[in-house]
């Protein structure tokens, strides 16, 4: 169970959902450009969802958007729901799309400088990845900047998994961020920032002999092929910054825990471990967490049972 998201109206949003094992369930093709496009199209108009910018890569999308009503957990349960219900079909795919032990990724946005910089990270996506030299270049979905020009862009149903009772063709709205008032501002600043990105990935590849994999590469792909390069699905989630150590895990606090046990080991001296130990499983601790809160709460009870010390209740 994910832990509760704040929802406020109005607010701006980088939002990233993947798909299960890293698949390549979304690799790019007409078909499923269209789907994607028209239940975005159809999704934002339900739920009034403003749309900056865009970009389905093989096995995620990236959407940065504006909760006008404060309803993106809705939202987003119907989007990811409509997707794979017609990727399924469409893939010929009989297990789940959406990887299931990982929620969708919701960063919260603020100022201009943070939602320029997330709106020009989703446009050069395909870019960063090595996968194409510039973001027109991409066969899959993206906003480029030629697409955020009109503002809108227009999509007929799919032939296959929707009934009559759907539009026949949906427009999806392609609108500034809210911070920005003016249009021309913003698309001058993003193209821009955009320009010097792609100037210094291509210096960057040029120093490292780097080449593309580019899209007739892109498209032969196999959708349930995934990346050859591992990524840890689970790692350390420490909730107070401020005691974040080199060894990982709250360490300051974990200490002043051990030393109070250490000197006052009585009954009311459990208290710190008991709120440590609920604490860390508040915040879903996995693997290392959990094994290093039990080796010290084993060590600490051989140092009790040494000394003659007897505990009645942990």
């Amino acid at each position: 169970m994910s832990l509760p998201r704040r929802v406020v109206p109005n607010t701006t949003y980088l939002v990233t959902r993947r798909c299960l094992g890293r698949r390549f369930l979304l690799r790019p093709d007409a078909a499923l450009n269209q789907l994607f496009l028209y239940c975005l199209a159809l999704g934002a108009q339900r739920y009034g969802i403003a749309v900056h910018g865009l970009c389905v890569m093989s096995n995620h999308y990236h959407l940065t958007l504006t909760d006008v009503r404060g309803v993106l957990p809705d939202f987003m349960g119907w989007l990811n729901s409509q997707l794979a219900k017609r990727i399924k079909r469409l893939r010929c795919w009989d297990e789940v799309v959406w990887e299931p032990n990982v929620p969708y990724s919701a960063v919260e946005l603020q100022g201009e400088a943070e939602v320029l910089d997330k709106v020009a990270y989703t446009l050069l996506n395909p870019v960063s990845a090595g996968l194409v030299q510039q973001p027109e270049d991409w066969p899959g979905l993206v906003s480029t900047l030629t697409t955020l020009q009109p503002g809108r862009v227009q999509v007929e149903r799919p032939k296959v998994g929707f009934k009559d009772n759907v539009p026949q063709s949906v427009t999806l709205s392609l609108a500034p961020p809210p911070c920005f008032r003016d249009h021309s501002q913003y698309l001058s600043a993003l193209r821009a920032l955009v320009a010097s990105r792609l100037q210094a990935l291509h210096a960057q590849w040029a120093r490292q002999g780097r080449r593309v994999l580019g899209r007739r590469a892109v498209t032969k792909t196999s959708v349930t092929a995934r990346p050859t390069t591992r990524k840890t699905r689970f790692g350390r989630s420490p909730k107070d910054p401020t005691e974040v150590g080199a060894g990982g895990i709250c360490n300051k606090g974990r200490r002043r825990a051990l030393s109070a046990l250490r000197t006052a080991p009585s009954r009311d001296a459990h208290a710190p471990t008991r709120q440590l130990n609920v604490r860390f499983r508040s915040t879903a601790c996995r693997g290392p967490q959990i094994k290093t809160l039990q080796t010290h709460r084993g060590t600490l009870l051989a140092h009790w049972a040494h000394s003659g010390v007897r505990i009645t209740r942990y």
